[in-house]
C-alpha cells in the first residue's frame, strides 16, 4: 500500500509543530513499507517523520540509508547523511559510535563524489 501523507500531518510540518507521537507512528509505518519492498514510500514516509519531529535521528538515519540505496552516491545522499549526525549529537538515542561511523561514511562519499 503506497504511503500518503496525512493532511493533519503535512500542516504540521509546514507550520513546524513538533509531533514526537505522529513521528513515531510514522517512523513504524515506514519501516513496514521499507520491509515490504516499497522503498520510495518509505523513504518519504521517513523524511516526513523526520520533519514532524526535529529531535528523532532513528528517522533521519534511515532516511539517508534509503537515499544512498535508491539514489547512490552524490550531494543528496551526503547531505542527508549530514542532517543525520547533526540531529544525532543532540539524541541520546543515538550511540557515539554510529555516529563516528557514518561520519567516516561521509568522508568516504565526499571522496566517491570528488572522483567522479
Amino acid at each position: 500500500m503506497p504511503y500518503k501523507p496525512r493532511m493533519q500531518h503535512l500542516f504540521q510540518m509546514i507550520i513546524r509543530r513538533r509531533n514526537p507521537e505522529a513521528a513515531e507512528g510514522l517512523f513504524f509505518e515506514a519501516t513496514m513499507l521499507a520491509e515490504a519492498g516499497e522503498e520510495a514510500d518509505a523513504r518519504l514516509a521517513f523524511r516526513h517523520s523526520a520533519l514532524l519531529d526535529h529531535r528523532f535521528g532513528g528517522a533521519r538515519y534511515n532516511y539517508a540509508a534509503l537515499t544512498e540505496k535508491l539514489l547512490g552516491p552524490g550531494t543528496e545522499t551526503i547531505a542527508a547523511w549530514e542532517e543525520f549526525v547533526r540531529c544525532a549529537i543532540n539524541d541520546s538515542r543515538q550511540r557515539r559510535e554510529l555516529i563516528a561511523k557514518v561520519q567516516t561514511h561521509i568522508d568516504d562519499l565526499k571522496k566517491q563524489v570528488a572522483a567522479k
